[in-house]
């Protein structure tokens, strides 16, 4: 019994480790600034598919879909970074307002920038899972994000305690940082993934 639970946990520690690899080696084919969006798409793609099958998640496979995943995921990718540009520049701006006018503000401005970093991880996930035009897609991503607040606050919380426990151990940058984010928002949304597959069904 605990011989299973531990080749368990180290068939997942090794998943998290390869996949995050394997970003840090797709970023890299596209020079970090081309490479980061679709890198990220084909590493959720990979796990996904396969999950902790680690045998099936080969470099073949992720070079593919990174080859095919290229277009689309720098468009998700640098549309999230400017979107959360603008809105970082007006939380800069907004430090000049006094009162409470300036507090409701910084809350608004600063739930935005968490709402689109959430969207940007459900564009991922339900790119991976449905063939779905752009425009759809951001449009399913949005609907389910407000659809289920709980889910968003578990996304949001789960990014935040990763990149809490990266700051504490920085070798996670390079080992699991990343990978681990995308497995989190694969587990947190599974309930409304399976809701958007009944709705899929019942009007088929």
């Amino acid at each position: 019994m605990v011989g299973k639970a531990l080749e368990t946990l180290f068939i997942k520690i090794w998943v998290i480790v390869k996949l995050n690899l394997f970003f840090w080696l797709f970023s890299c084919c596209g020079l970090l600034i081309a490479g980061i969006g679709p890198a990220l798409k084909t590493i959720n793609e990979l796990f996904i598919s396969h999950q902790f099958n680690y045998k099936d998640i080969t470099l073949k496979a992720g070079w593919s879909r990174f080859k095919q995943n290229f277009v689309r995921g720098n468009i998700l990718f640098y549309g999230t970074i400017l979107l959360l540009t603008g809105l970082a520049y007006n939380l800069f701006l907004s430090v000049q307002i006094q009162g409470l006018a300036f507090l409701m503000i910084d809350f608004l401005l600063v739930f935005a920038m968490i709402y689109a970093v959430v969207t940007f991880q459900y564009t991922l996930l339900l790119d991976s899972y449905y063939e779905i035009g752009l425009k759809n897609l951001l449009k399913l991503a949005f609907i389910s994000t407000l659809s289920n607040f709980t889910n968003l606050l578990k996304i949001a919380i789960g990014i935040c305690l990763i990149l809490f426990v990266t700051w504490k151990f920085k070798g996670l940058i390079l080992f699991g940082t990343f990978s681990m984010i995308q497995i989190w928002s694969f587990t947190a949304t599974k309930s409304w993934r399976q809701t958007i597959d009944q709705r899929l069904e019942l009007h088929a």
